[in-house]
Order: C-alpha cells, then structure tokens, then sequence
C-alpha cells in the first residue's frame, strides 16, 4: 500500500512542473509557453494554447512560415484598448474569453498583420494596394476598411481559416480575396478544412 501511495507522489511531483508551465484546466500559463519554432503564447489557459498551436499550423499547412510573434491573452478588452485583440511591434493581444470563430479569426488576423510586417516588402504592398483599389497602407487618419494593411490581415486571415465569417472588408467575394492571398502569400489558399481543426 506505501509503495503504491508513493508511486502515485512521485507521478505527481514530476508532472506537476509540466501542468503547471501549461496551465491546469482555466487556469492562465503563468509564463510564456512555446507553441511553434516562433510563436509564445502568455496568460493562456489550455484552450487558448490551442487556438495559438491551431493558428500557427494553419500558417505552415498552407506552406508560410508562422510569424515570430507573442500571444498574450486578457481575460476583456481593457488589454487590446478596449477591442477584441490588438498588434505592436510583434506582440498579439486577444481578448476574446471563449474559443470560437471570432477568437480563431481574430488570432488569424492579428498574426496576419505580423507575417506581413516580416515578409511582404514595400512593392508587394503597392501591388497590393493597387489590386484592392485602395490608396493607403496604414494611416490613421484613414478609415480602417480602407487601409490596405488591414485589408492583408482579414485577407490572410480568411485564406488561413475555416472561411465561415465573411471578412470585415469590402470587396469580399471569395473571387476577390483569392487572387488577393495568392499575391501576399505567394501560395493559393489552402482548403478551409473542418470547423474543428
């Protein structure tokens, strides 16, 4: 019986160290936990280090480099200025609590504007905006469904993910977002696949 009582002592001490850098069930990791060669995730329960595992292999299922990027979660949106998930400088905050379509979309997104900071220079950016019809690449000063960066982040997103939100851009027939991915990826976008993976 002692010998039994330790066994199972010593399965939790050593598990304990790997639970705890993960993050036990709603409970946030309580330092930064890699997902990928390139991807930290932050304040993520095991859900949420999910969703940051699922988005970056749908970047290298479709043949790009995942960006090198740190995901930070927030339990509302006083972390992403008061929206659902914000960028700077290579950082991601998503501040949606529930894993779903918004959540998975917005992660896409949000890592779609640091992929292309690191792999679209500045001519592919004018190629692009001039496909979209679109004179501005990032200017405050202008509407955000007119700025071509954001029009390449709800791009790459679509392309990426499971297509069952349409994105929140003009001009967003399937027959205008593809062509569009395929000149900032480089690469056709991939099926969509099922909703759960």
């Amino acid at each position: 019986m002692r010998t039994a009582i330790a066994i199972r002592l010593l399965a939790l001490t050593l598990a304990a160290p790997l639970f705890t850098a993960a993050g036990g069930p709603g409970e946030p990791a309580p330092t930064g936990v890699r997902v990928g060669s390139q991807i930290r995730v932050f304040g993520a329960d095991r859900e949420h280090l999910e969703l940051a595992r699922w988005a970056g292999g749908r970047f290298e299922r479709a043949g790009m480099q995942p960006p090198a990027v740190d995901v930070h979660f927030h339990p509302d949106t006083a972390g992403c200025y008061g929206h659902i998930a914000s960028t700077l400088d290579g950082r991601v905050d998503i501040c949606v609590v529930i894993v779903s379509e918004i959540a998975r979309d917005a992660l896409l997104h949000e890592m779609g504007h640091v992929w292309i900071d690191e792999h679209v220079p500045d001519s592919l950016r004018q190629r692009f905006m001039e496909m979209r019809g679109l004179t501005a690449w990032s200017d405050p000063d202008v509407p955000w469904d007119d700025r071509a960066f954001e029009h390449g982040a709800e791009i790459i997103a679509w392309g990426l993910g499971h297509r069952y939100m349409a994105p929140s851009i003009p001009d967003r027939e399937p027959v205008r977002l593809a062509p569009a991915f395929e000149l900032l990826a480089g690469v056709a976008p991939p099926n969509p696949g099922p909703l759960t993976s």
